[in-house]
């Protein structure tokens, strides 16, 4: 008998073969795709650290917050008589705190101020109390480049430093030792010690001089969304009328189930994707990939070799062995891996909406409720005084454990972290990483019309039409 070498056209003709090939055709076209689409995604195996941290709606956004406050620094009256201050009943007590950064051109707050103003309705406006800490010591004057000329504009409520706050007995030894704490921005607990501190002290001034029901506290370097404020009052609405769920307790302290304790600490309005990808990581062995490749492998191969018996003979030769090997060894254990390997964020995503979540990650926009404020302050001020007091955005956290305070996120996220030079030991590039990709995906068209829509809801059709009437004469930017 003669034999002749096989041909590659034999090969082909092998189902296990054809099921191979199938197999890296469809994983190469995921990965072209994943390229193309997981690339913002830090926890994604096709992240991009070269343009993982691309701009898009935060330079659009960033574009309207310079030029509000540039027109408002260049007129601040028509900026005030346009926009207005504070009313006597204001639903928000909203604190930025600041500290100069040795950085060129525009200052983070110049941006962060502008994005909270820009696009704001008069009605918004009456409804927030606006409040800027420089907390520079011992003089933010010549620390801090943009203290002069936010004084100068009038457009916040209240502006305030150590010095201008401090009871004048206790004034001169407190500065000296911040000054102390901040000396060296490398030496990690002093500093800690001086931003915990600073944060409590935030907290303390609209506790002590407003009677607002929630209060605001941002990081100097954020952009907040057009329409953030009549979102983010409409959102705490909806906290509210969660905390009356007749199914809700009294909190107790330690973990407590999203859906139990009938009062909140804060809602969040910045998380980053880092925060809620998947527990395991990328490897095979993590997230439990390889169990759950057995547990979906060995019932498929049943099933398959049912059908196989099942089918008539030339349709069952197509699921030989080897075939059914690249199906059930090779492909289900591949194809679970990379749902894991994509990232949680690009795949699933984070639904519209408001709810509890007992994770995230920093403190750049967060609403604390009044009621709980005074307590947090304290024990925040409590813990600045040991060696090593832990950081401003996970002391809040123990706090609501300790207490049993439900936690609450809305998305979309309505804060950006714009920061790129660090003001405390963080490095540049990690501070980088502290960054929204779901922001980056909002639309400025639907963001408009959502503002639209939010403040009709929140203050009525004269409001409405108040604020076309603004941007239609140019008024706002």
């Amino acid at each position: 008998m003669i034999h002749r070498p096989r041909s590659a056209s034999d090969a082909l003709g092998q189902p296990g073969v054809r099921a191979l090939l199938l197999l890296a055709t469809l994983v190469s076209l995921y990965v072209v795709y994943g390229s193309l689409y997981f690339y913002r995604d830090p926890l994604s195996i096709f992240f991009s650290g070269e343009h993982g941290f691309d701009r898009f709606y935060s330079a659009t956004r960033q574009a309207e917050a310079d030029d509000f406050f540039d027109a408002a620094m260049a007129d601040p009256h028509s900026a005030q008589q346009r926009l207005g201050k504070v009313g006597t009943d204001p639903q928000i007590c909203a604190v930025f705190i600041t500290v100069g950064r040795d950085m060129e051109g525009r200052q983070y707050i110049d941006s962060a101020v502008g994005s909270f103003l820009a696009n704001i309705s008069r009605a918004e406006r009456e409804a927030l109390h606006l409040k800027l800490f420089f907390a520079d010591v011992p003089d933010p004057n010549a620390q801090h480049k943009s203290y002069a000329k936010m004084v100068a504009a009038g457009i916040t409520d209240e502006i305030f430093t150590y010095n201008s706050t401090l009871p004048s007995e206790d004034k001169d030894r407190k500065i000296q030792e911040l000054i102390e704490f901040a000396k060296d921005r490398h030496d990690k607990h002093p500093l800690e010690r001086k931003t915990v501190y600073d944060y409590a002290y935030a907290l303390d001034r609209c506790v002590q001089t407003t009677n607002a029901p929630y209060i605001a506290l941002f990081e100097g370097d954020i952009l907040l969304a057009d329409g953030w404020a009549a979102r983010t009052l409409k959102n705490l609405r909806k906290i509210e009328e969660m905390m009356k769920d007749p199914r809700r307790r009294n909190p107790e302290k330690g973990y407590i189930e999203p859906g139990v304790p009938n009062t909140w600490l804060y809602l969040r309005l910045f998380n980053q994707e880092r925060s809620f990808g998947w527990s395991g990581g990328t490897g095979f062995r993590s997230n439990n990939i390889h169990i759950i490749s057995v547990a979906v492998g060995i019932p498929l191969l049943l099933v398959l070799l049912l059908a196989r018996r099942q089918h008539p003979r030339y349709l069952a030769r197509h699921l030989d062995v080897w075939t059914l090997l690249v199906i059930c060894g090779v492909a289900v254990p591949l194809f679970i891996w990379l749902f894991y390997a994509s990232g949680k964020a690009s795949l699933i995503g984070s639904r519209p909406g408001v709810r509890e979540e007992f994770f995230g990650c920093c403190n750049q926009a967060l609403v604390y409720n009044r009621a709980h404020s005074k307590t947090l302050s304290d024990f925040m001020m409590s813990a600045s005084k040991n060696r090593s007091p832990g950081r401003s955005d996970m002391l809040p956290k123990e706090f609501a454990w300790n207490h049993g305070l439900a936690r609450v996120s809305a998305y979309p996220m309505l804060a950006q972290h714009a920061g790129r030079v660090s003001a405390i030991d963080t490095s540049n590039d990690e501070a980088k990483r502290v960054w929204s990709m779901a922001f980056e995906d909002l639309k400025p068209w639907k963001l408009a019309a959502d503002h639209v829509k939010d403040v009709r809801e929140l203050f009525g059709e004269e409001a409405v039409e108040q604020m076309r009437k603004q941007r239609w004469n140019g008024r706002m930017i």
